[in-house]
């Protein structure tokens, strides 16, 4: 047992993973039974969402679990303790200097260390992330890992690659649906035969086998011109949003789409997402998705409070996405690092306050708790209020510009057109 085992557990379990229930609105778990028990497993996760793919699979696996981070994250002395503390390790990049590529051969032997131990690292095989909805190839670091720590246990440590596809229905918001699926996982000392042959050959085989396996656990749109018109159809249309983290039903949606599309659609597609881009235009209100608004309407004065009680501990957050990060991978990570200690301490602040002045007991911690919980709400408040100031961005580029706005819109036409066909499997 490691040293670190009660902080990491409670770190892991008791404050992010409680955390990521609220965050969330369903966490689903799927095919765990697929993990090898009693033996060490390399898990290989897709990587779209930043620390948010690592924490959603490390939260829901029974073992102690290492993962690997760029090293940026670990240049102060506190935040390297820290890491460090909670089983992070830092994995450097050519871009970090040709000198500091060196200690990733004592990262990649702590790694061999861990799984000796019967323990999990987790690796993501793409390198870095991307919020497209398709699996990127895969660098062989992972192979190295996997292969070593055999090699050092003379080919009996019974080391499994464990794929595992991270679905999001909405990468850059919270109250929403995501799914965790397991699946086959890969037994390395299968490639023995073939690692003594050729080691680059049975890299590559084991690479291309872990990718393979994966694909099928996450929405994965093979051909990349074609990425546009199928985010616009499949993703930025679907007015239900949990659909886009069920990877078999989107899988099958996706090949429908690669049969029936054809250059112009796609011609339209990249129009769209440039012209909206520029102009700052939310595809989704131009394209007039519908949204079930029977409960919205009803529920707009509890909306109302909620998001007048919660936007001052959000502006942090807001602030950092909106003026300190380029890369919106990283919105998400923002939002729920900071909404899990920012919100509580704002409305417990609010109660001390309360209590200061008099307001009896009973009531002051009625308000914390009541807010606590409805600070769930505070995610489609938000949407409301900004849904209206999409709506009025899209009033004034009409007006400005009646032209390319009419273009717009019927290109969109085109492509919701394409999408009914899609969705009917004609």
């Amino acid at each position: 047992m490691r040293k670190n085992f009660l902080w990491y557990n409670f770190i892991r379990l008791g404050v992010v993973r409680t955390g990521l229930k609220f965050f969330y609105k369903r966490i689903r778990i799927i095919d765990k039974h697929k993990i090898p028990k009693g033996k060490p497993i390399l898990l290989v996760p897709n990587h779209q969402n930043s620390f948010m793919d690592a924490l959603l699979v490390t939260t829901h696996f029974y073992k102690t679990t290492s993962f690997l981070t760029r090293a940026q994250a670990f240049e102060s002395k506190f935040m390297d303790w820290f890491l460090r503390s909670l089983n992070l390790l830092p994995v450097y990049r050519v871009r970090d200097g040709m000198s500091n590529i060196q200690k990733n051969n004592e990262i990649f032997e702590t790694c061999i260390n861990y799984l000796s131990n019967n323990e999990a690292v987790l690796v993501f095989a793409e390198a870095n992330h991307d919020l497209k909805r398709r699996l990127r190839p895969f660098s062989k670091g992972f192979t190295r890992i996997a292969f070593d720590a055999e090699i050092k246990n003379n080919w009996n440590l019974d080391l499994y690659v464990q794929p595992v596809g991270v679905n999001y229905s909405d990468h850059q918001n919270s109250r929403n649906e995501v799914r965790v699926v397991f699946g086959d996982p890969i037994k390395v000392s299968d490639y023995k035969k073939e690692y003594e042959q050729d080691e680059r050959s049975a890299a590559n085989s084991l690479k291309n086998q872990t990718s393979e396996n994966l694909k099928p656990l996450i929405m994965h749109v093979p051909k990349l011109d074609q990425y546009p018109l199928i985010k616009i159809a499949l993703d930025e249309m679907e007015p239900d949003r949990a659909k886009l983290a069920n990877n078999q039903y989107m899988n099958q949606l996706v090949e429908y789409a690669e049969e029936l599309q054809t250059p112009e659609l796609i011609s339209d597609a990249e129009y769209v997402i440039e012209v909206s881009e520029k102009n700052n235009l939310s595809i989704r209100t131009l394209a007039d998705v519908k949204l079930p608004m029977v409960k919205r309407i009803l529920l707009a004065p509890i909306y109302l409070l909620v998001w007048l009680n919660g936007i001052i501990p959000y502006q942090p957050a807001r602030f950092i996405i909106k003026n300190k990060i380029k890369d919106k991978a990283f919105d998400v990570s923002i939002k729920f690092v900071l909404g899990l200690f920012l919100f509580p301490l704002f409305y417990l602040l609010v109660t001390g306050i309360l209590l200061i002045a008099g307001v009896p007991a009973i009531w002051a911690w009625g308000y914390f708790f009541i807010s606590l919980f409805t600070s769930t709400m505070f995610k489609r408040a938000n949407e409301l209020v900004r849904s209206l100031k999409e709506k009025k961005k899209i009033r004034e580029f009409h007006q400005s510009d009646s032209e390319a706005f009419n273009i717009l819109k019927t290109r969109i036409a085109n492509i919701a057109n394409f999408r009914k066909l899609v969705i009917n499997g004609e």
